[in-house]
């Protein structure tokens, strides 16, 4: 089955590759050491801690979950993970005598709202952001420093965000083309490569009915007449052209064609069928029973050999069975490639080991 196109953003701008995976590693790396390299005069260490374990969830999250535009309930998240952060760093910086190395935490939320807004979701990116700006005004107003301090600190960074918006809203749109271009691509290669294999089976089977039939028809046009043993031979062609329509996993194996045809003229009957459980079977299963075929229809002088690829879902991948008066033999090949055989003569029933 050819899997579906994908239509997720992360694939058009790299953020599936090893290569982001590493960006946003030592994106993390860098705040985490920074909120942990300067802690004079911090009241609480572990809230900084635990907001830059947010923050690193947050980007890992960006690059990590599938979905064109994000799912909603991680977008949620992210757009809460921007004032919670503000607000566990903030409150524990001293006032006076914080600066603005101590807001790393604005910086990476930035960054975090950006790839949010790329990911499709620039309204909610712009609503974390002005949370994140009432955040620092609510923390500047209730230290004594005023709305002003904490409003001007956090606006600096709603440029990106903005700037992510734009982008999101005017090229975005491109890049979906380019995912509806691909698929159509996809779709035409497949259609043309049906188009080609419908081709080579036909010019196959014109090949083989014209190797077949045409010494026949060609002495039929010609008014000779046919004996036995020509009308024999219009038999076996007979039965090897409804061998290649019902069963063309078996006949099209020149081996297993050659000894249909020897059984046949020994007086067996040979019965050929195709259910598809091995059409994209595994190569070597397919030549497996190719083999075992050819072996049983050695063995035959007589009675009827019917052979069948089992329909997909079975236990069993395909069955000889082998019918000669009171003698039955029945081989079964699984999908291991396992062999076994069981033999039956009148009432008695002997189990071949399995091979």
């Amino acid at each position: 089955m050819t899997r579906a196109p994908s239509r997720d953003v992360r694939e058009l701008l790299g953020m599936d590759r090893p290569a982001a995976r590493v960006v946003v590693a030592l994106f993390c790396l860098s705040f985490t050491l920074r909120a942990l390299t300067d802690l004079d005069g911090v009241h609480h260490v572990w809230p900084i801690v635990l907001a830059a374990a947010l923050l690193t969830a947050a980007a890992v999250v960006i690059i990590a979950v599938p979905g064109d535009p994000m799912p909603i309930v991680p977008t949620l998240a992210l757009t809460a993970v921007g004032p919670l952060a503000c607000a566990l760093v903030l409150w524990q910086l001293p006032v006076p005598g914080w600066t603005v190395d101590d807001t790393w935490q604005l910086r990476a939320v930035t960054a975090v709202l950006t790839y949010m807004s790329v990911r499709g979701r620039a309204f909610h990116a712009c609503i974390g952001a002005a949370l994140m700006v009432l955040a620092c005004g609510l923390w500047s107003e209730s230290t004594g420093q005023g709305w002003g301090a904490g409003l001007r600190m956090a606006s600096l960074n709603l440029a990106p965000v903005l700037m992510s918006a734009i982008f999101a809203v005017t090229v975005l749109p491109v890049g979906y083309a380019v995912f509806r271009l691909r698929e159509q691509e996809s779709e035409r290669a497949a259609d043309e490569a049906m188009t080609h294999a419908v081709l080579r089976e036909r010019d196959s089977q014109l090949g083989r009915l014209d190797v077949l039939a045409r010494p026949i028809l060609e002495r039929s046009a010609d008014g000779a007449e046919f004996d036995a043993e020509s009308r024999g031979e219009c038999g076996l062609v007979e039965e090897r052209l409804r061998d290649t329509l019902r069963a063309p996993l078996l006949a099209s194996d020149e081996g297993v064609s050659r000894a249909v045809d020897g059984a046949r003229r020994r007086g067996a009957k040979v019965i050929l069928l195709d259910d598809g459980g091995l059409r994209d079977g595994p190569r070597a299963l397919v030549s497996r029973l190719h083999s075992e075929l050819i072996d049983a229809l050695h063995e035959v002088t007589g009675g009827t050999l019917t052979a069948r690829v089992l329909p997909p879902g079975r236990d069993t991948a395909a069955t000889i069975v082998s019918e000669d008066g009171a003698r039955v033999s029945r081989v079964e090949l699984g999908h291991d490639g396992r062999v076994r055989i069981e033999v039956r003569h009148g009432g008695m029933r002997e189990i071949v080991p399995q091979r």
